[in-house]
């Protein structure tokens, strides 16, 4: 498996002279990155610069990786050339197998890829690419930045876009896999390879369907790192364009629900859940319980999340009388007194600075989930520094809620930038803390 990461030297079969083309594009994103990478098309003799080589066999030097983009029925004669040049590792990008219904073809691909030993991604899928090693075996042109979220997408086009959204929210990556049609490699087989991988601490998969759900599970089970799920096909409709998308029938929803609770994994309900749930891991500070405690300088707000609390199973955990004594101290005397805690909208961060200073030396919850209005006496980014002091004084998980638009958008950057999750609004919020808790 290490040869699809990080690979010494690399054949792209199928490259390309013309702009445009997906062979051209792959070639040429793994040249831009200095990459010992030979481009192999028998009809050109130069391409982007490089010596061009008719076959893998004409190369002098030890292939580690193949990717393959040439026309389907072209395949197997390649992968057979891979196969005598001893080349243990194969990305078919090429597309026209089974999830157009040609069985026949994808099943003579896997027939020399066993008859050679090789490891096969694909086909028809993205490929692979590695931030930390600067590898980028796919026909997507940027780089994402260096991180620790693995990313497993069953869909191609469906990596493009978020591999975009990653780059513009500069969410880092340990690596993104596109496994297309998954004839070989396939989910469980890649969750063990990022157990055992340093930089990776959460594993995001988007699954259509599941060819071996025994095994997926046993590995998920045994994995210590987070495994969070994306299920599509979970809709009749989306059943039927799962099934003939990458040639896998989709199956019941509750029966994917119930496998991925048994094995451990975390299902979530949508792309942007799926990286704000692994980016809270990253961080490691997901929630060791269900008791959270929410602080708000807007009544409506904490009326949100604690139906948000109820919706999703948490608990609005009750205020000990010692502890309502205390903030009765150093709050209004018309505040809630109670949880959700209500600094009143004309909350100072001073007024902020004395609750906290009470809450940080309580152990009655297990979360804190502070949402906050940009009202005239607020001044969100100093209370956005005490809720970094805070977190790291009581080592609690501690997530924001700051609502609003440019008034707030210098605070949510520093909660970001010390890792604490903003969300935009309490239900959307609450949801995806519910995903991390430990069951």
């Amino acid at each position: 498996m290490k040869n699809f990461f990080e690979p010494k030297r690399i054949a792209v079969i199928g490259a390309s002279r013309f702009r445009g083309k997906v062979g051209h594009d792959i070639f040429k994103n793994l040249l831009k990155e200095k990459k010992k990478v030979y481009p192999i098309n028998p009809n050109a003799k130069k391409i982007l610069g490089k010596k061009a080589y008719a076959s893998v066999l004409d190369i002098k030097d030890k292939i580690y990786l193949a990717v393959i983009s040439v026309p389907a029925k072209i395949v197997p004669i390649v992968l057979k050339e891979c196969g005598k040049k001893k080349i243990k590792s194969v990305i078919i990008i090429s597309s026209g197998f089974s999830e157009i219904g040609n069985k026949k073809l994808e099943d003579e691909i896997k027939n020399i890829s066993q008859k050679f030993g090789i490891r096969i991604l694909g086909p028809n899928c993205l490929g692979i690419i590695n931030p930390h090693k600067k590898i980028n075996a796919s026909f997507f042109n940027k780089m994402p930045e260096k991180g620790a979220i693995a990313f497993i997408s069953q869909s191609g086009a469906l990596g493009v876009a978020v591999l975009d959204w990653a780059i513009q929210n500069k969410v880092g990556l340990s690596s993104f896999v596109s496994i297309g049609n998954a004839m070989d490699v396939q989910f469980p087989e890649l969750i063990n390879y990022f157990e055992h991988d340093k930089k990776t601490k959460a594993i995001c998969l988007y699954i259509e369907s599941l060819k071996d759900g025994r095994k997926f599970m046993e590995i998920v089970s045994k994995s210590k790192k987070p495994v969070i799920v994306l299920k599509g096909g979970l809709t009749k409709a989306g059943e039927k364009a799962a099934t003939t998308h990458t040639a896998a029938l989709a199956s019941i929803a509750e029966v994917y629900k119930g496998a991925f609770k048994q094995c451990g994994a975390i299902q979530v309900d949508n792309l942007h859940q799926l990286f704000e749930v692994a980016r809270h891991f990253v961080y490691e500070k997901a929630p060791k319980g269900k008791k959270g405690l929410i602080l708000t300088n807007a009544g409506g707000a904490g009326v949100l999340a604690s139906d948000a609390f109820e919706k999703n199973n948490l608990e609005v955990v009750e205020i000990p009388e010692k502890v309502i004594i205390k903030l009765n101290s150093v709050l209004p005397e018309h505040w809630s007194k109670n949880n959700p805690i209500d600094v009143i909208g004309d909350a100072t961060p001073r007024r902020y600075k004395k609750v906290l200073a009470i809450l940080e030396k309580e152990k009655f919850y297990d979360f804190a989930f502070f949402a906050l209005t940009p009202q005239t006496m607020t001044k969100p980014e100093e209370v956005a520094k005490l809720l970094i002091k805070f977190q790291k004084k009581t080592k609690i998980p501690c997530f924001g809620c700051f609502m609003g638009g440019d008034a707030v958008k210098k605070a949510k950057k520093i909660l970001k930038e010390n890792g604490i999750l903003n969300f935009k609004e309490p239900e959307y919020g609450v949801a995806a803390i519910a995903k991390m808790v430990k069951k």
